[in-house]
């Protein structure tokens, strides 16, 4: 663990004379805690196999709830579940019922939601996987219920 963690931008400016510069720096040069960019990953998938997707998607107006990537000409929502070993957001109680509230109201509002944690990056090309689940779910909703 750094000496430094917990520290915020005003920490850091209060004891530099160049205070923001050096912010910038630390910031710049500072790794991910969370490890890889799963997200990332998953975005990439979808991009190669020409799935449009935004990053981030804000479903609601009204409030500050976002996907981690949606498909909104689908109303398909992906979630990427982090930190589930080492009690991350996810999984404590305020997390998971804020989660939970999201969720029921992405459902209530029409959106199909696909989740994932870190127990499914383990297989290989795992984001293909996940890529491959939103097109079949695509193709599920492209599909007339009056054609039966």
């Amino acid at each position: 663990m750094s000496r430094f963690s917990g520290w915020t931008m005003r920490d850091v400016e209060r004891l530099s004379s160049d205070g923001v510069e050096l912010a910038v720096k630390v910031r710049r040069n500072r790794q991910s805690p969370d490890g890889p960019d799963y997200v990332g990953m998953i975005s990439g998938a979808l991009t190669i196999l020409n799935i449009d997707h935004v990053r981030e998607y804000k479903f609601l107006h009204d409030r500050r709830f976002r996907f981690d990537i949606a498909i909104p000409k689908h109303n398909i929502a992906v979630e990427f579940e982090g930190g589930i070993y080492k009690n991350g957001r996810h999984t404590r109680g305020a997390g998971y019922a804020k989660d939970a509230k999201k969720y029921n109201l992405a459902v209530r509002h029409g959106w199909k939601l696909l989740r994932y944690t870190t127990a499914d990056v383990k297989i290989t090309n795992w984001e293909f996987k996940v890529a491959s689940d939103v097109k079949q779910l695509i193709s599920c909703n492209s599909v007339n219920p009056k054609d039966f």
